[in-house]
């Protein structure tokens, strides 16, 4: 997982261990007996317009009692008896509570038109219509919290990972988490016999994962959806099931997508956190090859929410390929974040072997990955082979972790392209790519001999010479640099599509994309993918780390904060970092217009490294 933010020292006075005694004892079981009566009302109280006020408030006080976490670190031995009390509930009070959360999720249930008017009378909501007025002139203008969103932040908050410093026992578990992990269709409830009866009777009627799944794809650009779908991918089997097996990937991935793509604009506020979150999803999805299969073939006639150029005709799992090679290039030139990079060449590598049909601006954008990662490769193995000895001890960019690092993201794009161009579809239905490599070939030369990747850029040109050769030996007359030359007229930053003839119109030296793609279809009917030297698929799955409570707790802790429509003193919080990474949008620098552009990628990577 990625590293949790830092904690900021408070201003006002840290929070004092009390010593053991018979107050702490009495303040624990008054805790406990409050915490029970909130859990209990919040878990079995019915849901109606008057009722409705009543569950805002309890699920207020609950998120009060646990905000006890805010004014103390989390590695801190200090009492705090109501998130004990809350974290600690037993199981059939989780289950029931977990369940009704979610389904008051899942509904949504609607503001009641007029509360006031229920509970003051038609003479009081007269009276108190004047205040609302007057109010609302010095309201923040947010959207109110309603009811679903106040039970999303209790759920996320109580199935947090119990912090080491209040459960030291490390056999202890969070039963709220174990329900949420167990949460299934009604007719589907975790275990069997009795224990699934008594788990349809918990979950109640009307609960299904597909309108689980519904609503999160629904709300999905908010960031407490994104966490909790999270938990649930990564623990509840079902869900992930269901998610896997749909036959829409686009009802999931476009939001995503969205977003991810949305962070990258100038003009917005980047919160590295929610980045994370964001891939950590797309890194789980992109493990199972049916779900990228799919991907591949649900067609999008449009993508209007794409800024960096126009695409028509392009599949999710194109438009997945394009988002993370931009999210990569963004990182390089301005986060430069190991994690981030990890994770985007992670999800990329696992998608290659089901690439069919690539669109030709996703196919470009890899071999512009390729280039831009060697690139940055060369130029830091040539800093270090002209650096005195001190200051290669001095440096850290030309330390040797850092050209380990470098090398190992390099082989990683290589193996991408090397999986797809073995992988089962073949080259005949990923015919892109191979236009791709052939128009830009000259990239590979440069390292084709070095001792860590001659390898997989042997496979490359195995691959060139095959389909290149019919190239450069008939029709148009080819150049030294490359056998295939476009019209001198065009755009080499925009990606030729299939459909576009670029004809030479009876000038020589030039060949039409439709030529060239006819060539490599008749060409791929000779092709043997065993011609290339093995590579084993590089398959990665995401693996949370030992301690996620330190990442997790202080996020969630964030969302709930800003979100809550409660207030604490910023000056006592302790818990939160100040977040660094959340930057004005003037500080970010403006992107590359498109990703083929790549001469001055690595020559501004001045950003800052990681937050610790």
């Amino acid at each position: 997982a990625a590293q949790a933010p830092g904690s900021a020292s408070a201003a006002a006075e840290p929070v004092q261990a009390r010593p053991p005694g018979g107050s702490e004892d009495t303040e624990a079981a008054v805790a406990r007996l409050i915490v029970e009566a909130l859990l209990g009302a919040a878990a079995s109280c019915r849901l109606d317009d008057v009722s409705y006020a009543l569950h805002m408030e309890v699920l207020a006080a609950l998120t009060v009692c646990l905000s006890a976490q805010l004014f103390s670190e989390l590695s801190a031995s200090v009492p705090l008896p109501t998130v004990t009390a809350a974290l600690g509930a037993p199981p059939p009070l989780a289950e029931a509570l977990v369940a009704r959360l979610l389904k008051l999720y899942i509904d949504q249930p609607p503001r009641p038109a007029n509360p006031e008017g229920r509970l003051l009378g038609s003479i009081g909501s007269m009276l108190w219509l004047p205040l609302q007025v007057i109010a609302s002139f010095f309201r923040a203008q947010e959207p109110p919290v309603e009811l679903a969103d106040r039970s999303l932040q209790v759920l996320l908050l109580l199935t947090q990972h119990l912090p080491p410093a209040l459960f030291p026992d490390p056999m202890l578990s969070n039963h709220f988490l174990a329900a949420l992990r167990c949460v299934g269709d009604a007719d589907s409830a975790c275990g069997s016999g009795a224990e699934a009866e008594e788990g349809r009777a918990r979950q109640g009627a009307g609960f299904s994962v597909r309108r689980l799944h519904d609503a999160l794809c629904a709300r999905l650009p908010e960031e407490a959806t994104l966490v909790l779908l999270y938990l649930l991918l990564h623990g509840n089997r079902e869900l992930l099931d269901h998610a896997l097996s749909r036959s829409d990937p686009d009802a999931l991935l476009l939001p995503l997508l969205r977003t991810l793509a949305g962070m990258l604009s100038p003009a917005c506020r980047l919160r590295t956190s929610r980045v994370y979150m964001l891939l950590i999803i797309l890194l789980m999805l992109s493990q199972d090859g049916g779900f990228v299969s799919t991907a591949h073939a649900v067609m999008l006639p449009t993508v209007p929410w794409f800024k960096e150029r126009l695409l028509h005709d392009i599949s999710v799992g194109s438009l997945l390929v394009v988002v993370l090679v931009r999210t990569t290039q963004y990182n390089l030139s301005r986060l430069q974040d190991l994690y981030v990079q990890t994770n985007c060449l992670a999800a990329l590598a696992n998608m290659a072997p089901c690439f069919k049909r690539i669109h030709p601006y996703a196919a470009r954008s890899l071999v512009t990955l390729y280039d831009v990662l060697a690139r940055r490769f060369q130029k830091l193995e040539a800093r270090r082979a002209h650096a005195s000895p001190v200051e290669l001890a001095d440096s850290e960019e030309l330390s040797d972790e850092a050209l380990g690092s470098a090398a190992d993201f390099l082989r990683m794009a290589l193996e991408v392209l090397n999986v797809a161009l073995a992988a089962q579809a073949g080259l005949q239905q990923n015919e892109h790519l191979v236009y791709a490599i052939l128009e830009r070939q000259r990239v590979f030369a440069p390292l084709r001999g070095h001792e860590l990747f001659w390898d997989l850029i042997e496979n490359v040109f195995r691959v060139i010479d095959h389909f290149g050769a019919g190239l450069s030996g008939q029709g148009p007359a080819s150049t030294k640099e490359s056998p295939l030359q476009l019209d001198k007229d065009s755009d080499r930053r925009t990606p030729p599509l299939p459909t576009t003839a670029r004809s030479s119109s009876g000038s020589d030296g030039v060949w039409s994309v439709d030529l060239v793609l006819a060539h490599i279809g008749e060409a791929s009917r000779s092709w043997k993918a065993d011609s290339l030297e093995h590579v084993p698929d590089p398959r990665f799955t995401y693996e949370q780390e030992s301690a996620p409570e330190e990442f997790f707790t202080p996020y969630i802790w964030s969302l709930v904060r800003d979100r809550s429509g409660l207030v604490w003193d910023p000056l006592r919080v302790v818990l939160l970092a100040e977040e660094l990474d959340d930057e004005p949008a003037d500080a970010l620098p403006a992107l590359l217009q498109g990703v083929d552009v790549v001469e001055d990628v690595d020559e501004h990577a001045t950003a800052p490294g990681p937050p610790a």
